[in-house]
């Protein structure tokens, strides 16, 4: 019995090292991706946050003045809920937006080359923290929005080298400038999502520039308030009105969480079934990616967790079962130490009337 006792022992031990182990793992794998972590970028954790994430198909992509009106909307929103900026001239909330990839003809006096186009407005820099190797972020608040931000793959058939913020290149026969040359991610999951062209960043008041018409927007992020669970979700939800048979709507900042990983669990298979148009961009591909993992390392923590957990199971059972004796034991036990008590009180006494 003694040796039966020490095998699962040892067990239990080797199992709850496993447990770690895993959730060593699936932590890293959770704080992997910076896209999916704007809540810590844009608070300093005293406040709770959401990020949220919608995707649309084309028929259903939001232009700019939507963009502004939406804004007007979800700001109404955070004020019926009693949210608003603790100083004023401050922002409560941020938000980014983005088109699909298009392909585009990239020229410079030293190279040419295609590239997969990426159209942006807002923070879209704050939610995508790109390395920056070289130049700086354009923004929404630039005078000229010439400006188109590349990777390193790119800045290196167009010139030969990743130094070349400030220099020119040719879009469709318009010239704009580079701000600035990004590293690509060496994430393994961006990797695969993020495909083998090169890619380029452009503001959409240059798309504008490009003489294409307007710029239509299938990816809208969101980081607001939420002092209740879900309430961010919901006023973007509310806000855009997103229809389910042609968008999704992605609560980021719980992505991660017990719930929605025991969720994907029983949905597993389901997940690779595309039944909709919509085209997620490479970074929540790479995101969808890291669920998996997740909800496949949450499967290897309850494995661990089997042995430990069977034991205790055992052992309330015993505990159970022998309940009457156990507490007979307890009770005999507990008698002899007052036993023992009273007469090392009845001692003390004794000794000090013979002291008088």
């Amino acid at each position: 019995m003694k040796r039966k006792h020490i095998i699962f022992s040892i067990l239990c031990g080797i199992s709850l090292i496993f447990f770690a182990v895993m959730s060593i793992i699936s932590a890293d794998v959770k704080s992997s991706l910076p896209d999916q972590h704007t809540v810590s970028r844009w608070t300093d954790g005293s406040a709770s946050y959401a990020q949220v994430s919608v995707f649309t198909d084309s028929a259903a992509a939001l232009n700019i003045d939507g963009i502004f009106t939406a804004r007007v909307n979800i700001n109404k929103k955070l004020v019926e809920n009693s949210l608003v900026p603790e100083k004023e001239n401050t922002r409560l909330w941020a938000d980014a937006f983005s088109s699909p990839q298009s392909k585009a003809s990239v020229y410079s006096e030293h190279g040419s080359s295609d590239a997969n186009m990426i159209i942006t407005g807002g923070d879209f820099f704050l939610f995508h923290p790109l390395e920056l190797v070289s130049g700086y972020y354009y923004s929404d608040d630039d005078l000229m929005h010439d400006r188109v931000l590349i990777d390193e793959v790119l800045a290196w058939q167009l010139y030969g080298s990743s130094d070349i913020a400030g220099k020119p290149v040719v879009i469709d026969g318009k010239y704009f400038y580079i701000s600035g040359v990004f590293r690509q991610s060496d994430n393994s999951d961006v990797k695969k999502t993020y495909g083998s062209s090169p890619r380029m960043f452009m503001h959409y008041g240059g798309y504008e520039l490009l003489g294409k018409g307007e710029a239509s927007f299938t990816c809208y992020e969101a980081c607001l308030p939420s002092p209740v669970t879900g309430l961010g979700t919901k006023i973007i939800t509310e806000t855009l009105s997103p229809d389910e048979n042609n968008s999704r709507v992605v609560e980021n900042s719980s992505r991660y969480s017990l719930k929605k990983r025991f969720g994907i669990l029983t949905d597993f298979g389901m997940r690779s079934v595309v039944d909709s148009a919509v085209v997620y961009p490479y970074w929540e591909n790479a995101a969808r990616i890291t669920e998996d993992k997740s909800a496949l390392l949450l499967v290897m923590q309850l494995i661990g967790l089997a042995m430990p957990f069977s034991v205790l199971i055992y052992l309330f059972v015993l505990l159970v079962k022998n309940r009457k004796k156990l507490l007979h034991k307890a009770v005999s036990a507990l008698m002899r130490i007052l036993d023992k008590l009273i007469a090392k009180l009845k001692n003390i006494k004794l000794s000090r009337l013979r002291v008088r």
